[in-house]
């Protein structure tokens, strides 16, 4: 996104809602960290906390046009996971192509909290025959933590997946060792995408290069998914840059089949928290 941007509101002392291209994005400056979260997908587009390195990945290529999901940051994958059983029907469902609204906001010494919200209409019922409501939770404090709460205002049983598709920020790809996904260490030296059952609900990426560790903490999901694309995808993709694969890396809580059922009335949470754990 360009720098020539200019606030539309002012929120608060911490949040400005911006306007640039056609697209609203939240722009949060505080002392603890700062971030930016489209109302386009509610996609988190950046996480930096105070005095370190970002730790969410965006391409310098991606493509901000208001249609097609953005290459990077936190896309919201609802109310299915990967392509819909209808091939017409778009990969990762609707969530992180649709516009969100902006429910709620707070910030104080210690942290800021923003909510989006998205309901049903007769656009997504079409593809997707039922009644929700949807918010997006993001807490940004030292670290983010992201809840993704599902609510059934259907009269019907209402079945759902998906992830919080988290591109990672790492200096290299031969520099990091995950561990808590499975039993063993992962080390990342080819194409991956993989999803694991879930081993442990905190996993660790040590980044040898850039000297720290970064700890994601799930909770909802029923598998972890790794994804790098590696060389010959990464050329393929046209917004992310050919190289794009060696600094990111996607390590998601995820929720496949078979789905999690929500009776009328109720809510599920889908959440990851993302810190740095410690500097090596």
């Amino acid at each position: 996104m360009s720098e020539a941007t200019q606030p539309q509101h002012i929120l608060n002392q911490h949040i400005n809602l911006i306007t640039e291209d056609g697209l609203q994005y939240l722009d949060i400056q505080h002392p603890k960290a700062q971030a930016k979260i489209s109302l386009f997908g509610a996609h988190l587009l950046d996480f930096t906390p105070s005095q370190q390195d970002p730790l969410i990945w965006l391409s310098n290529t991606a493509i901000f046009d208001g249609k097609r999901a953005i290459r990077g940051g936190v896309p919201v994958c609802w109310p299915w996971f990967g392509p819909a059983d209808d091939k017409k029907l778009p990969s990762h469902g609707f969530a992180r192509n649709s516009l969100w609204t902006l429910a709620h906001y707070q910030a104080d010494e210690d942290s800021c909290t923003i909510q989006l919200s998205l309901s049903d209409s007769s656009q997504t019922r079409a593809v997707w025959p039922f009644k929700f409501q949807l918010t997006a939770e993001f807490i940004i404090n030292e670290e983010i933590t992201i809840n993704l709460i599902t609510e059934n205002t259907d009269s019907q049983v209402m079945p759902y997946g998906g992830a919080l598709h988290s591109y990672l920020n790492i200096s290299d790809t031969s520099a990091i060792t995950i561990t808590g996904v499975i039993a063993n260490d992962i080390v990342i030296k080819e194409e991956v995408e993989q999803a694991f059952d879930v081993f442990s609900e905190q996993i660790i990426i040590k980044d040898q290069q850039a000297e720290r560790e970064i700890q994601i903490t799930n909770e909802g999901n029923n598998a972890v998914v790794v994804w790098n694309p590696w060389r010959e995808k990464a050329r393929a993709f046209a917004d992310m840059p050919d190289d794009g694969y060696k600094t990111m890396l996607c390590i998601e809580p995820a929720i496949i089949k078979p789905a999690i059922s929500i009776e009328p009335g109720n809510k599920h949470t889908l959440s990851t928290t993302i810190a740095v754990l410690a500097k090596l």
